[in-house]
């Protein structure tokens, strides 16, 4: 296994043999489980699923990418990221995590098209400090247990808060998540779809490593910030009027419904975060994506100015409206199947949780229906390339693929 991982690293600077020895590498990852070695524990089906996943926005991006600096950097952070999700210890946990930053950055630096693109660069290396340095202070504290992946002895409140922050960062819960709406409106296509497909999957695989020192005591803090943070970030979709911005602040709406799933740490609620994920990540890459087209051909991002989808192309219509219905979480699409365990998990714990998934589902769905009809609606003429949206196809069929579940049960 590890010689046929090195063998990939040969082809680096060949992007289309690296994508392919990596598809090969993981699916030898599904079959021998746990294999221990110099950097890897692949210890759960979860952690190899969001592999294959990152290798499919991969793919998508070799696709449609045609900036050769932009295809090393991608396929730099997927590696990092692979490495991230199936670590031998903490310390190499927290390094990946740590080192899946530089990437982003060059891109966002290298290949936005704005002066802001500073600003929002500044935003995420504050954050990434901020929240990442206390992190270090909790491994001296458990120095004799450095060798371990999984965080299962007890801790008290203000280290699992600690524990918790730096993941929470990239998560993005709703008080730590300012860097990321400004980083998706500054960086290329590329960069954006990376972002939200793959990154904000790092906070969450870690936050699964580190449930164990919740104990069942500590979680109400981030219960009330997911609670508010689904409500606050949808009244914010509402508001935008950046196509970008709306996808943006729609991942940290998900990502906040994904954070109250995880925290009722029960097992159906453990598997509909991970359904979420992989749904999430499928969804907003997609999103990203199409926005992106759009923005290539107008040279605009306004939700204003995307209409007449349907005049234009019925193909691009369709995937629009497959991609956004997805979002808002219609059946029989993984967001749908996610959503319906975790409601069922929130309903049987909460007595009060009826009303707040109501307004959910209310604002959620508003906004998605809105940019839908914004987009296809309309009598004007935009000349959209197809080749460039065909790409999207297996994502698509990624996106509606609930036979992934026979994984979990």
């Amino acid at each position: 296994m590890m010689d046929l991982f090195l063998f990939s690293l040969y082809f680096f600077f060949s992007p289309v043999y690296f994508f392919l020895l990596m598809a090969i590498f993981s699916f030898f990852l599904m079959n021998n489980l746990c294999w221990g070695g110099l950097f890897f524990f692949a210890d759960s089906f979860s952690f190899v699923l969001l592999i294959v996943m990152s290798l499919f926005i991969l793919g998508v991006v070799l696709l449609s990418e045609k900036n050769n600096i932009l295809l090393l950097l991608s396929e730099s952070l997927v590696f990092v990221c692979i490495l991230f999700f199936v670590p031998i210890n903490v310390i190499m946990l927290y390094m990946f995590f740590e080192l899946s930053m530089f990437p982003i950055l060059v891109m966002i630096l290298g290949y936005g098209s704005q002066i802001e693109k500073i600003n929002s660069a500044y935003y995420l290396i504050f954050y990434a400090s901020f929240c990442s340095l206390p992190f270090l202070f909790v491994y001296f504290k458990s120095m004799f247990f450095i060798s371990l992946v999984y965080f299962d002895f007890n801790l008290s409140w203000e280290m699992v808060f600690i524990l918790s922050l730096s993941f929470m960062m990239k998560f993005p819960v709703y008080f730590l998540h300012l860097w990321l709406p400004k980083a998706h409106v500054e960086a290329p296509t590329t960069a954006s779809m990376l972002l939200a497909g793959l990154l904000l999957k790092l906070g969450t695989a870690g936050f699964f490593r580190i449930m164990g020192s919740f104990n069942f005591v500590h979680n109400n803090l981030w219960l009330i910030v997911a609670f508010i943070g689904m409500i606050l970030a949808s009244f914010c979709c509402m508001f935008q009027s950046d196509a970008k911005a709306l996808a943006a602040y729609s991942s940290v709406t998900h990502m906040s419904f994904l954070l109250m799933s995880i925290v009722f740490v029960m097992l159906s609620s453990k598997t509909s975060g991970l359904i979420m994920m992989l749904a999430h990540g499928y969804t907003s890459t997609l999103m990203f994506y199409l926005v992106g087209e759009f923005f290539h051909v107008s040279s605009s991002r306004m939700v204003y100015y995307m209409n007449s989808f349907f005049s234009s192309g019925m193909i691009i219509a369709l995937f629009f409206a497959v991609v956004f219905l997805s979002n808002s979480g219609t059946p029989p699409s993984l967001s749908f199947m996610s959503e319906f365990v975790s409601i069922t998990a929130a309903l049987s714990i909460l007595k009060f949780g009826f009303w707040i998934m109501f307004l959910y589902f209310f604002i959620a769905f508003y906004y998605s229906i809105y940019i839908l009809m914004s987009a296809l609606m309309g009598k004007s003429f935009i000349d959209m390339g197809i080749w460039g949206v065909g790409f999207s196809v297996p994502l698509i069929f990624m996106m509606y693929n609930i036979f992934w579940l026979s994984v979990f049960f």
